[in-house]
């Protein structure tokens, strides 16, 4: 019988090769340990235990969207017991009410931690998608700018690139960093990528680590390229270097800020091994102070919270308007009668 592909990913691959079919459950009992065997980074079995992966599969594509180890599956069944038991003090609390303990400055502060970077400079998005989306909509492109990216990014770069530059009346293009594949050198990418530079660049869009052929690119060498054309260059005119960094973090040195990046995003759902549906992005103060504001410069409208649970009426510290009580109240022996908000 021959060996096809569906053959070689399905659970009994190793038998197959010898010729022999195993069933599943042999190769579930050979990989299955105790579930209460405490995590050894130097023991595969212990490491391969804190996932809840079908055994009957030898799984090759968790760098598309993980598996939850065992101390993530248990962090978000906490989140979700504690939203399912009160919904609105658990968002309120943990994200609006100033004497409680952030959600995300927690995971700003552990992020930071990891990539070396200072909590403060990170924003918590999605994915790499929605990131990308926010960094290239809020860049200051004017009709005249150019946006450099290549011809091996991923498409949601592209579409940010695209959608961004046609909002702003702005251009972009797309260059080519190697002949072949058998051509592929670091010097070569960042010599294409400085003569790819022209007068109007403003922005050069890379991909640190791509998922098609698993290409790494030099991001430091072309940041220190992208840095000696700045040089030369008035700061209403510095080329921001965005890179899409989601298949290197957790994989690849993870301290970002060295580099040489202006802004970078990533998600964390693969390599990183996060709750799904998590990102972030990291922008250096560097650019922040050097790049201008909103295009209409207005600032952004002040967003309402929703009603506190306390009882009787309260200040709001956001509107400074007066609420009646919210129909979240405490228990206290009698069920509390809901009444609308109203200033």
């Amino acid at each position: 019988m021959s060996l096809s592909r569906r053959r070689l990913l399905v659970g009994g691959t190793f038998a197959a090769a010898a010729g022999a079919f195993a069933p599943a459950v042999t190769l579930a009992e050979r990989f299955r340990v105790p579930a209460t065997l405490p995590l050894d980074p130097g023991d595969w079995r212990s490491v391969r235990e804190q996932f809840d992966l079908a055994p009957e599969y030898v799984h090759l594509g968790l760098f598309y969207l993980t598996s939850h180890p065992r101390s993530v599956r248990a962090a978000i069944e906490r989140l979700r017991q504690r939203l399912d038991r009160n919904p609105f003090l658990t968002v309120e609390q943990g994200m609006f009410e100033d004497k409680y303990p952030k959600f995300y400055d927690g995971v700003t502060q552990a992020l930071g931690r990891y990539t070396g970077a200072d909590p403060q400079d990170l924003a918590l998005t999605s994915n790499t998608t929605a990131g990308l989306s926010v960094v290239y909509h809020g860049l200051p492109l004017k009709p005249g700018d150019e946006v450099l990216t290549t011809d091996q990014d991923h498409y949601v770069q592209h579409e940010a690139i695209r959608l961004a530059t046609e909002r702003a009346g702005a251009s972009w293009r797309k260059i080519p960093i190697f002949s072949s594949h058998a051509s592929i050198s670091a010097d070569d990418i960042v010599d294409r990528i400085r003569k790819g530079i022209a007068p109007k660049t403003r922005v050069v869009g890379i991909t640190w680590v791509h998922s098609s052929i698993g290409l790494r690119m030099p991001v430091r060498r072309i940041a220190d390229a992208i840095a000696e054309l700045n040089a030369g260059r008035g700061p209403e005119n510095r080329i921001l270097l965005v890179v899409d960094g989601v298949h290197g973090i957790g994989v690849e040195d993870p301290r970002i800020t060295e580099l040489g990046a202006d802004v970078f995003a990533a998600g964390l759902h693969k390599w990183i091994f996060g709750p799904r549906g998590t990102g972030f992005i990291w922008a250096s103060r560097i650019w922040r102070n050097s790049t201008p504001g909103p295009r209409s410069g207005r600032p952004a409208p002040r967003r309402e919270r929703p009603c506190s649970h306390r009882e009787g009426s309260r200040r709001s510290s956001i509107t400074g308007r007066y609420r009646r009580r919210s129909s979240f109240t405490r228990r206290s022996g009698r069920r509390g009668s809901p009444s609308a908000s109203t200033p």
